[in-house]
């Protein structure tokens, strides 16, 4: 009798199809399930109290003035406190928040290389992560970098140094200290020092000039809030659609160290040269010469020798982001933006389709109506020869102060934050165009201060990108209304959508926004986005009007509406930086080492997220591969000790790696291996985004629309078919 041998089953593959079906099935999270940012710091009362108390449901608006006041009357009442405890105490203020003596809390970022983190007791493991990637909440994927610093000198002795020396006092620096020496702010006090905030300077240039809004530096610093004798300066700062006070001492950072903090080089020149003088005497001129007046501070200053406002404002904007890095580049429309509460609008000067409309709508209109600034790109090559080319910097922001139409030439009026280097070409200081009567006319006189004019056209030319910040005055009404979405990897339009509602017809100026992660810089994560939105009156297909992205954070548009209820359709592209370090990394590299500098930064977005509010009845959403897989996707929450550690410990199944499977005992049929369909990083992609809608006289109402049960999953991109321009237009401009 025969023995007849059982056959194993056959191995069946995967089809290719159903291998790409479970690799994005594993890497991508279902676009219904939104998640939570994660909560940096432990257990917080005011947190949790601020996120209850945040309005959810139908917002109205009020005056685009209410939060400013409010805010204005809390930087006063802060400061009125610091004043009566320091007379009291007998002592100048000190800053426990943001002194400038710790050098490493004041000038580095959470997310920056620590060269002793390896050294430390607590750091003894050899897989301790350090960074060298410092995160910047500038244009990462633009070709412009706005954050240019004063040009190194040619004199060796004179180049700027990588970083303060020393830090002091107000009265320890200048002679006769005052905060404005001509009762208010002037263009020409303003110069840029080794900070990389070209755009913040610049964008302090054009509140100087403006005849519609006087006074505009004098709303961000009121003078109730200072109390110069004490050393204590408050400030207001526009801050996700709502103002922020900050206050700071008068401490400032120099260029040059004390004389006993000299190098033995240095000090022996000195001390040669002015050997004849008592040693007192020397020590004195040592003072006056490297650390008396503006021309000794390392960061901005004020071109008088005695004149304050301009580096303790931005002393007090570095403090409110983190500290000085933070503002180490960035957009110059949204510094107006920051300063002023206004909403900004982004034009490429190539894209530019009727200039005489652009000059008549928008460049006469020039601090009457609108702020305008300006940037320049940066050239393949340097320039050696010349001062950049025809004295108009690569990389830079403007300030642009006046324009005009005089003997048939449409002229602009531009500033250079550095305080020095113009224009050279037509119209420029000394050039053949100006006549006494021009000088009189257009009341210019020449000097190398940075202030110069040049013809329209070139200054087009010049600049690739213009932004145009409008101004609100007090009948304009404002709402906003924030929420948490998830991006899904291809960046379409989302299923989540806002509504608002309008009573009565109005100009409307939209803004869709994400939050602005200067705030929090170290804790931004690796994933960044990109805005836009359509406008569609409730019910029609048709779009009124698109949002185009106006700097990192924002979309924007305005248009005259009816009134009655309009859609704001949603489209988030975000794009993910494995290169930098994410959030939970961060937190455990520096919660010991750098414990109060998280702690700040740390509240600052546990706040700032709190804003974005989700459905909190959406507890899982389970989704089951081709293969039978089934994943459960959570809200998220703040990561345990082992919840990391287990996920690091995780195998890797990135697409094109080999993974490993277990091997069929001998004497049991091979079953199919089969296909990976988890992987240790999926995209999981959430962005806290808000609506704000300004209109005159009557508030707008907004809700967030979610998707239902019923229709969960379906992209609105399945809707618009039909729209030709859809996917080309809104993408790229979306990424420009």
């Amino acid at each position: 009798m025969a023995l007849i041998t059982p056959t194993a089953a056959p191995v069946i593959q995967p089809s290719s199809q159903e291998i790409i079906n479970d690799f994005w099935k594993a890497n991508l999270t279902p676009a219904e399930a939104a998640t939570k940012p994660p909560t940096v710091l432990p257990s917080n009362i005011y947190t949790q109290l601020v996120g209850k108390h945040t309005p959810k449901g139908d917002i109205s608006g009020q005056c685009v003035t209410d939060s400013y006041e409010e805010a204005v009357k809390e930087c006063i009442a802060k400061v009125s406190a610091i004043v009566k405890e320091c007379r009291r105490n007998n002592l100048k203020y000190t800053d426990p928040h943001f002194d400038l003596d710790d050098f490493q809390y004041c000038l580095t970022p959470l997310s920056a290389k620590d060269d002793t983190a390896a050294s430390t007791p607590e750091n003894t493991d050899d897989n301790v992560i350090t960074y060298d990637v410092t995160q910047k909440a500038t244009s990462t994927g633009a070709p412009i970098f706005w954050g240019n610093i004063q040009p190194a000198s040619t004199d060796a002795a004179a180049a700027p140094v990588s970083q303060p020396a020393c830090a002091k006092r107000v009265g320890d620096i200048f002679e006769k200290p005052q905060f404005f020496i001509q009762k208010d702010a002037h263009i020409k006090d303003i110069r840029q020092g080794a900070e990389g905030d070209c755009w913040f300077i610049s964008s302090l240039g054009c509140l100087c000039t403006d005849e519609k809004f006087p006074h505009l530096i004098e709303k961000i610093c009121p003078q109730e809030a200072r109390d110069e004798k004490v050393g204590v300066y408050g400030f207001v700062f526009y801050r996700d659609g709502t103002w922020v006070s900050e206050v700071i001492d008068d401490k400032l950072y120099l260029s040059a160290p004390d004389y006993d903090d000299c190098d033995d080089s240095r000090r022996s020149v000195w001390d040669r040269s002015h050997s004849r003088l008592d040693p007192e005497v020397s020590r004195e001129e040592y003072r006056k010469t490297f650390q008396t007046g503006s021309d000794a501070l390392f960061f901005g200053s004020c071109a008088d020798q005695n004149e304050t406002w301009v580096p303790l404002i931005e002393k007090a904007f570095a403090k409110t982001h983190g500290d000085y890095e933070a503002i180490d580049g960035g957009w110059p429309g949204e510094g107006v933006e920051d300063l002023t509460g206004g909403v900004t609008t982004e034009m490429v000067s190539a894209d530019i389709l009727d200039k005489d409309q652009l000059w008549n709508e928008v460049f006469l209109q020039v601090n009457k109506e609108f702020l305008v600034s300006a940037g320049t790109r940066e050239y393949g090559h340097p320039d050696p020869n010349e001062l950049g080319r025809q004295g108009i910097e690569d990389g830079h922001a403007y300030s642009l102060l006046r324009t005009v139409e005089y003997a048939g030439q449409r002229l602009c009026m531009v500033k250079n934050p550095w305080g020095e280097t113009e224009w050279n070409g037509p119209w420029s200081d000394g050039s053949k165009q100006w006549t006494p009567e021009a000088l009189t006319t257009l009341n210019h006189k020449f000097g190398n201060e940075g202030i110069f004019w040049m013809p329209f056209e070139d200054f087009l030319r010049r600049y690739v990108q213009i932004w145009r910040t409008r101004l609100f005055t007090p009948e304009w009404q404002v709402t906003q209304r924030w929420t948490t979405l998830q991006v899904p990897w291809s960046g379409d339009y989302n299923d989540t959508k806002f509504e608002f509602v309008l009573s009565k017809p109005s100009t409307t100026v939209i803004v869709l926004s994400q939050l602005d992660t200067r705030y929090f810089g170290g804790l931004t994560g690796q994933y960044a986005f990109q805005l836009a939105f359509r406008l569609h009156k409730s019910g029609e297909k048709v779009h009124i009007v698109r949002g185009y992205s106006s700097g990192d954070r924002s979309a924007t548009t305005e248009v005259d509406l009816e009134a009655g209820t309009y859609e704001v359709l949603l489209q988030i592209s975000g794009q993910r930086d494995s290169t930098l370090p994410k959030v939970e990394d961060v937190v455990q590299h520096n919660w010991l080492s750098r414990r109060e500098k998280l702690m700040r930064i740390g509240l600052s977005y546990d706040l700032a997220n709190a804003k974005g509010q989700i459905d909190e009845a959406a507890s899982a959403v389970k989704a089951t591969t081709s293969s039978g897989v089934t994943t459960t996707v959570m809200e998220s929450v703040a990561p345990t000790a082992q919840s990391v550690a287990s996920v690091n410990a995780a195998p890797s199944a990135n697409y094109g790696t080999d993974v490993a499977t277990e091997t069929a005992p001998n004497d049991v049929a091979a079953t199919p291996a089969p296909a990976p369909v988890t992987t240790v990083e999926p995209w999981n992609a959430s962005c806290v985004v808000g609506l704000r809608v300004f209109s005159v006289e009557s508030a707008a109402t907004i809700r967030v629309v979610k998707p239902t049960a019923a229709v969960m999953g379906i992209s609105m991109t399945k809707l618009d078919v039909d729209d030709p321009e859809k996917d080309v237009t809104d993408k790229a401009i979306s990424t420009t």
